[in-house]
């Protein structure tokens, strides 16, 4: 991959509404980093709840439109809160549907993930548990820089604007972190040069 070209990457939250924390996250990045990369925000709210026999149907659009989103970008970004310590239900509903897809767009595919709350913690435990998820998927989750950002209502304005410093500067070094990550130590190296996720 050119060092010069820009990764194509998905993001994904638990809810896409205005007043969304960990949306005003994705968007933070998507127009702080936009000289690096196109990040797509996809909106989960229309994927119907996973059940076995809807298997046996054609798929709805909203989830072959994700999988077919995925499939084509070099990484996916995760922007979580958490919910009675772990990950909220439309979330990982998501990745379900996901893991089941016969593109297979979670294989090998390289995953940041961060998590904002009003809480002291800042999503501590979701992120855990989205890495034994990610396991089971065969993606590749990046280990460090890890970033939790607690008593988010301090310091994301309600305009969506990061006001900490120290925030802001802990989302560059995580996203600069991926970004390297990716071209210089990703087991998905090969893809990079078809601009796919996965063989």
């Amino acid at each position: 991959m050119d060092d010069g070209q820009k990764l194509h990457l998905v993001g994904l939250t638990n809810s896409c509404r205005p007043n969304s924390y960990n949306h005003m996250v994705l968007n933070h990045i998507k127009s702080n980093f936009q000289d690096l990369m196109d990040l797509h925000l996809f909106d989960i709210s229309k994927i119907p709840f996973y059940e076995d026999r809807a298997e046996t149907a054609s798929f709805s659009h909203a989830i072959t439109a994700l999988s077919e989103l995925i499939s084509q970008s070099h990484g996916l970004i995760v922007a979580s809160p958490e919910y009675n310590h772990s990950v909220p239900a439309r979330l990982k509903n998501t990745i379900d549907w996901m893991s089941r897809m016969p593109a297979k767009p979670l294989l090998r595919l390289p995953v940041m993930l961060i998590s904002a709350s009003t809480g002291l913690l800042g999503g501590v435990r979701v992120q855990y548990e989205l890495r034994r998820i990610f396991e089971a998927t065969d993606s590749r989750v990046m280990i460090k820089p890890e970033v939790f950002i607690g008593k988010v209502h301090e310091k994301f304005s309600t305009a969506g604007v990061c006001t900490d410093h120290e925030t802001s500067a802990l989302i560059k070094n995580q996203f600069e972190s991926f970004s390297d990550w990716m071209k210089n130590y990703s087991l998905n190296l090969n893809c990079f040069e078809e601009n796919v996720a996965h063989p």
